[in-house]
């Protein structure tokens, strides 16, 4: 019988449930210098070994791609540098032309997987994940991860 995950984000998050609970020191502001230039996200689908194996996947990875990038030079800020208030903007411009539960499958869960990366990852100093912050703390993020919860894989075709 395997364990069954919180749908809390705030059990997924580790230690820090809130920006403001984040000490200075592990702010991502005090990276942007290290980040200038850097294409992080090209770096997380190199490291996706296989993922290709599925046009859906490549599909949805490249439409993150384009949005999320897009969307954070928009707020001037590096790719890899979020704050959960940038992933609350981001969902509701993507929900105000597609219904939530598209926002999930076909978006956020490739966003999740790259801040999930990040943490993970001993070259990059992420101590937070910006997404799980935004599900705990804003209302369209909140509904997206609330799509996240309900989700039935079953329900997505290999397009």
């Amino acid at each position: 019988m395997g364990t069954e995950k919180s749908p809390d984000p705030t059990d997924r998050m580790g230690v820090y449930k809130q920006l403001a609970d984040v000490p200075d020191c592990d702010r991502f502001r005090r990276f942007t210098d290290r980040y200038t230039g850097s294409d992080t996200w090209g770096a997380f689908v190199e490291a996706q070994d296989n993922a290709f194996d599925s046009d859906y996947y490549e599909a949805t990875i490249r439409k993150t791609e384009r949005t999320w990038k897009e969307h954070m030079a928009e707020r001037g800020r590096h790719h890899a540098l979020a704050q959960p208030e940038d992933v609350e903007m981001w969902c509701r411009g993507l929900a105000a032309t597609r219904q939530l539960r598209t926002v999930y499958t076909e978006y956020w869960v490739r966003l999740e997987q790259f801040y999930h990366w990040l943490q993970w990852h001993t070259d990059h100093p992420h101590r937070y994940h910006p997404v799980l912050m935004a599900a705990a703390t804003h209302e369209t993020a909140g509904g997206v991860w609330a799509q996240k919860v309900d989700f039935d894989p079953r329900e997505v075709c290999d397009v």
